[in-house]
C-alpha cells in the first residue's frame, strides 16, 4: 500500500502543480456529461486507472454488457488482474439474509427487517411503473408485516429464508377467529411456524406477535390487506425462483469484505441485458457492501486500512434513498465513490415522485468533486454554472454609428399690383379791370405683376466610434459554454476529452480558483 500520510498521497495529476489525492477521492466524485461527451473514456478512465494503481479494493456495477470487458482491460493495464473477482449471478454467491444474521446475530433481527425493506424499495425503483400515491402508508405497513414475520421464522427455524417469508405471509389469518379454527391450523404454514417458535420466544414477544396478527392484520379491510400482501410478496417473489434465487438464496461464496483486502468485485449483471433483475441484484449487493463499509471501522486494523471504491457508470440505474446517507458518512471509512451519469433529469427520473428534486440534490450535494463534460442539458449546465458561482468579470464594449442626411426644397410664387390716382383744382382772380377763372383735372392708373421660383438641395454624413471596458458580477462560465467549449474526443479533437473539474474548498494553482479545465487522452 501507499507509504506515508495516506490521505495526501497523489492519485492523479491535473496540472503541473495540482494533484487529485486520496483525501479528495474519499469525498466523492460525481461525473456528468451528455451522450458521447467522453466521460467514460476521459475522466472515467483516468480515475479508474488511478484507483487501481493505488491498490484499492472496490465494487463495480455494470449497466452495459461491454463494461465487464472494459474493467478486465483496466485491471490488466494496471497490473490488477489477479485482484478481479467477477460474479455474473448464475452461480451461488451471496445469501444476503444468512450474511446479515451471521454479522448481527439474533439481536440483529431489526437489521434483517430493514434489509428486506431495502429489497422492497429496490424492486419498486426498478419497476417501470412506480406507484407514489400514499407511499408512506404502504411502506410502513410492509415494514410492520416483516417486523412481525421475521422474528417468528428465526425462532422457529434458526434462520430466515425468502421462501419462508412468502409462505408465512400468504397463509396468515384473514379473520381473528381463524387463528382458533382447527381446519385452518392443520393447513397453515403460519400456524406451524408459530407452534415451532413458541419454545424460543419469551412471553412478552409471543404476546406482541399474536396480538398483531389477530388484532391488527386480521381485522384490516380485505382490500387493504390484500394490497399489502401482494405488494410485499411481488417484490420478494423474484428471489424465490430463477437466477436471483440461485444467486442470493443459496450458499455464500463471496462477501463484501473481500474488497477490504484489495479484491475488485465486478458484478457482471448488466442492467441492459438482465433488465429489472440485474438492477435489483446489483442494488442489493451494493447496499450490503455499503453497510459493511460503514461498519468496518469496528473491525481490526487490517480490515480498515485500505481505501475502497464504489464505481457506477450510468449511475441512475443504481441509486436509491440510502446513497445520500452513505455518501455523507463514508469518508471516515476510506471509501471513494464515483458516479457517472448524463444529467440532473436523468437522476430525477429514477428518484422522482414527491421531493424527487430535493432527493437528487441532497445526494449530489455530498460529492465534493464534480466533473462536468460537454452537455446539451440546459438545466444541468445552469446548475454547473451556479455551482461555480459568479465572479467580477471585465467586459469589453465597443460601439459604432454612421448616419446620412439629405434635404431638398422648391419654392414658387407670383404677385400683382394695381393702383389709380386723380386730382382736380380751380382758381379765380379778379380786379377792377376784370377777372379770370381756371380749372384743371388729372387722373392716372398703374398696374404691374411679378413671379419668382427657387430650389435648394443639401446632403450630409456622420460617423462615431467608441470603446471601453466595464466590470460586472457574472457567471465564471456561462451555461451555454458547457455545450460549446468542451472537447468530446474522437478524431475531430485529436482523441482529447476536456471537462471542468470542480472541487469544493480547493484552490488550484493552475487557475487560482476552485475549478480548472482538465484534459484527458482517450
Amino acid at each position: 500500500m501507499m507509504p506515508g500520510n495516506l490521505l495526501d498521497q497523489p492519485l492523479l495529476r491535473l496540472s503541473k502543480s495540482d494533484h487529485f489525492t486520496v483525501r479528495d477521492a474519499v469525498q466523492g466524485v460525481a461525473v456528468l456529461g451528455g451522450i458521447g461527451s467522453g466521460k467514460t473514456t476521459g475522466s472515467g478512465a483516468a480515475l479508474a486507472g488511478a484507483y487501481l494503481r493505488a491498490g484499492m479494493g472496490g465494487l463495480v456495477l455494470c449497466a452495459k454488457p461491454e463494461e465487464a470487458e472494459l474493467w478486465r482491460r483496466y485491471c490488466a493495464q494496471h497490473g490488477r488482474s489477479a485482484s478481479l473477482v467477477e460474479w455474473d449471478g448464475t452461480t451461488p454467491g451471496f445469501n444476503f439474509l444468512n450474511y446479515e444474521l451471521a454479522r448481527q446475530g439474533g439481536d440483529g433481527i431489526n437489521s434483517v427487517v430493514e434489509t428486506m425493506m431495502r429489497v422492497v424499495e429496490i424492486a419498486a425503483l426498478a419497476s417501470p411503473m412506480q406507484s407514489r400515491a400514499g407511499e408512506a402508508f404502504w411502506i410502513d405497513t410492509q415494514r410492520q408485516v416483516l417486523r412481525n414475520t421475521i422474528p417468528t421464522l428465526y425462532a422457529a427455524t434458526g434462520t430466515v429464508r425468502v421462501a419462508d417469508i412468502l409462505r408465512f405471509v400468504r397463509s396468515a389469518p384473514i379473520a381473528p377467529a381463524q387463528m382458533a379454527d382447527p381446519n385452518w391450523q392443520r393447513s397453515s404454514f403460519f400456524f406451524e411456524m408459530f407452534q415451532a417458535a413458541r419454545a424460543y420466544l419469551d412471553d412478552a414477544t409471543g404476546e406482541r406477535l399474536v396480538s398483531y396478527w389477530r388484532n391488527d392484520f386480521a381485522t384490516l379491510d380485505a382490500k387493504t390487506r390484500g394490497n399489502i400482501v401482494i405488494s410485499l410478496t411481488t417484490a420478494l417473489d423474484r428471489f424465490n425462483h430463477g437466477w436471483l434465487a440461485q444467486a442470493f438464496c443459496g450458499p455464500t461464496t463471496l462477501v463484501p469484505e473481500l474488497s477490504f483486502h484489495g479484491a475488485i468485485l465486478l458484478l457482471n449483471m448488466p442492467a441492459l441485458t438482465r433488465n429489472e433483475d440485474g438492477i435489483i441484484a446489483q442494488q442489493l449487493f451494493k447496499y450490503m457492501w455499503q453497510r459493511s463499509v460503514l461498519a468496518r471501522n469496528g473491525l481490526d486494523p487490517g480490515q480498515r486500512a485500505r481505501p475502497v471504491f464504489l464505481w457506477a457508470d450510468e449511475a441512475q440505474y443504481f441509486v436509491n434513498s440510502f446513497d445520500a446517507e452513505y455518501q455523507s458518512t463514508c469518508r471516515g471509512s476510506l471509501a471513494c465513490t464515483v458516479y457517472l451519469s448524463q444529467s440532473l433529469p436523468t437522476y430525477y427520473a429514477k428518484l422522482g415522485g414527491d421531493g424527487g428534486h430535493d432527493r437528487v440534490h441532497h445526494l449530489l450535494g455530498n460529492f465534493a468533486t464534480r466533473i462536468w463534460h460537454n452537455n446539451a442539458c440546459a438545466e444541468t449546465n445552469e446548475w454547473a454554472a451556479k455551482t461555480l458561482g459568479r465572479t467580477l468579470q471585465s467586459r469589453a464594449n465597443t460601439s459604432h454609428g454612421e448616419g446620412t442626411n439629405s434635404n431638398y426644397g422648391l419654392n414658387l410664387g407670383d404677385g400683382t399690383t394695381w393702383g389709380s390716382n386723380s386730382s382736380s383744382g380751380s382758381s379765380y382772380s379778379g380786379g377792377p379791370q376784370g377777372g379770370s377763372y381756371g380749372s384743371s383735372v388729372s387722373s392716372g392708373t398703374s398696374e404691374g405683376g411679378h413671379d419668382n421660383r427657387g430650389r435648394n438641395r443639401g446632403y450630409g454624413t456622420n460617423s462615431s466610434r467608441s470603446w471601453g471596458t466595464s466590470e460586472t458580477m457574472d457567471y465564471m462560465i456561462e451555461p451555454g459554454e458547457f455545450a460549446r467549449m468542451l472537447k468530446t474526443g474522437g478524431p475531430a479533437h485529436g482523441k482529447r476529452v476536456s471537462a471542468i473539474w470542480f472541487q469544493a474548498g480547493r484552490r488550484f494553482a493552475a487557475s487560482g480558483g476552485n475549478a480548472l479545465l482538465a484534459e484527458f487522452q482517450q
